[in-house]
């Protein structure tokens, strides 16, 4: 077990003790994805006195956002890419407090790229106030119709004028096609959009979904629509950098520890010990939320929300191909593929030499992923230009042959990128987690649970919670800040300060053409 020292971990207490007022209050986190991270981070900050611990069942910490050691190239990549948006308040604003916001790159502009038509800059205009500011990057997109430029516009300013408690019950692809929007522009516009926002395809999602995207991401505010991309693998910005800050503010980490029960007389049973905390927050993922409570008698069950449907949620998967060439195929560092397989094409900075986290650990990939093809002799480390194409919502590209997609994803970057028809692919690596997501459906979006619980000293977190959001880091980290309010609120009479930072503000002409949520 690797336990990462500071602080005091809960004891082995009986169940039956109650002597609380004689040490300082223990809470306990289950589960180290963001959500746990940003809510030992609030606990820290806000309420010091308090015993933290974090108990997380995998040898890394960040849960989805993480990274494996590549054994043909030698590098250590994510995954798959993760990116932040500028409207992500709560992800900036803990990464600005964790001191990692130097592990981020800011990009203002995004490169669309069409089989048949010329490369496509989307920038939002600098002088027009939102929503306005957003009006010549539609006619910039070179690959749509002047009918379709139309159509979107139209669809935009509908979408400002409805609310978001009207979208809930209808998907985006009915609520589009509904509004005007053909098929030919749901999969040219809306369909590269929320697939990529949302990871499921449109005819899934909920629309309400869909508008948190298209407006907070893109017309609300300026910026809103930047994309922020790591520059370090996330297995050293989440599992190492952020464990060292939570570690040096007092939090007892302990990873490799699973727990197996969460048991309604509130002791935590891991593989290894007891404990019984005050509080605990549960921080893990939807599909495993469930088993932890099973044990619990039916009439205190009662008091949960209906885990069972939780951890029953829909999934769709997010494939990462990871591809190592002999030579440099493009100058851009990422660029959005539209009418092809290929849905984002990302050329992360940090990968084109080896490197392993921070404390020199070499993590074995976890997710669902296929044999490394290296072409070196001997299948020696061959380090070489390295590209990740993200491809979502589409089951049949994580399960069929390697080979056809591979021979479909060159293709498209040959056609893409002029560079790529010289390059020799060294290696190559599929990497597909089938529970990426939860599907954000309309039926999800109506069971997703509240942080806050009828036990008074259990409180949930994770993206599948009531936060506002679809599955995503600001949504993860926005419900961690949920679960330690409601926490807090549990520990003191006074009402909590709210921990939650709103979204960036609305110059006066969003405000009035923007119906609010």
């Amino acid at each position: 077990m690797n336990r990462t020292a500071a602080g005091t971990a809960p004891s082995d207490t009986p169940p039956n003790d109650t002597s609380t007022a004689t040490r300082p209050t223990d809470v306990l986190i289950v589960g180290g994805g963001l959500a746990g991270l940003a809510a030992a981070e609030a606990l820290t900050r806000t309420q010091p006195a308090l015993r933290v611990t974090l108990l997380e069942s995998k040898r890394q910490l960040g849960g989805r956002a993480g990274s494996f050691a590549d054994p043909s190239s030698g590098t250590t990549v994510d995954y798959c890419q993760h990116a932040a948006m500028g409207c992500c308040t709560n992800l900036l604003d803990l990464i600005q407090r964790c001191g990692l916001s130097q592990c981020f790159r800011r990009y203002r502009e995004l490169t669309f790229l069409h089989p048949q038509s010329p490369p496509s800059r989307f920038a939002p205009n600098r002088f027009l106030p939102p929503p306005l500011h957003l009006a010549g990057t539609l006619h910039a997109q070179r690959y749509l119709r002047p009918a379709q430029r139309i159509q979107i516009l139209r669809g935009l300013w509908q979408l400002m004028r409805s609310r978001d408690d009207k979208l809930r019950a209808t998907t985006a692809a009915r609520w589009l096609s509904e509004h005007g929007q053909d098929a030919e522009t749901l999969k040219a516009f809306w369909d590269v959009i929320l697939v990529s926002a949302l990871g499921e395809r449109t005819d899934r999602v909920a629309m309400s979904a869909a508008r948190k995207v298209l407006i907070d991401g893109f017309a609300a505010a300026r910026g809103a629509s930047d994309v922020l991309i790591p520059t370090a693998p996330l297995s050293h910005v989440f599992g190492d950098r952020m464990r060292d800050h939570l570690s040096s503010r007092g939090v007892v980490i302990r990873q490799g520890e699973t727990v197996r029960r969460i048991n309604a007389d509130r002791t935590v049973v891991t593989g290894e010990s007891q404990l019984r905390p005050d509080h605990v927050i549960c921080a893990v993922p939807w599909h495993r939320v469930a088993d932890l409570f099973s044990d619990w008698p039916a009439a205190q069950r009662a008091r949960l929300p209906d885990l069972e449907t939780v951890s029953n949620f829909p999934t769709s998967p997010i494939t990462g191909l990871h591809l190592w060439f002999d030579k440099p195929i493009t100058d851009l560092d990422h660029a959005v593929m539209v009418g092809t397989v290929s849905q984002w094409m990302f050329r992360a900075p940090f990968s084109s030499a080896p490197l392993e986290s921070a404390n020199g650990d070499r993590t074995n990939v976890q997710r669902t992923g296929d044999d490394i093809q290296p072409s070196s002799p001997g299948g020696q480390p061959t380090s070489g230009h390295y590209v990740q194409i993200v491809i979502s919502g589409c089951s049949d590209v994580g399960s069929g042959s390697i080979e056809s997609l591979l021979e479909v994803v060159l293709s498209e970057l040959r056609h893409a990128f002029p560079d790529a028809r010289q390059a020799r692919l060294l290696s190559h690596r599929r990497v597909t987690d089938p529970n990426s997501v939860f599907s954000i459906t309309p039926a999800v979006e109506a069971a997703r649970p509240s942080s806050r619980t009828d036990v008074p000293w259990l409180h949930l977190a994770g993206d599948w919670t009531a936060t506002g959001w679809p599955a995503t880091m600001e949504g993860a980290v926005i419900s961690g800040r949920k679960a330690v309010e409601s926490l807090l609120g549990g520990i003191d009479d006074s009402p909590p300060a709210a921990l939650v930072r709103p979204g960036l503000p609305r110059r006066w002409l969003a405000r009035r053409l923007i119906r609010q949520s």
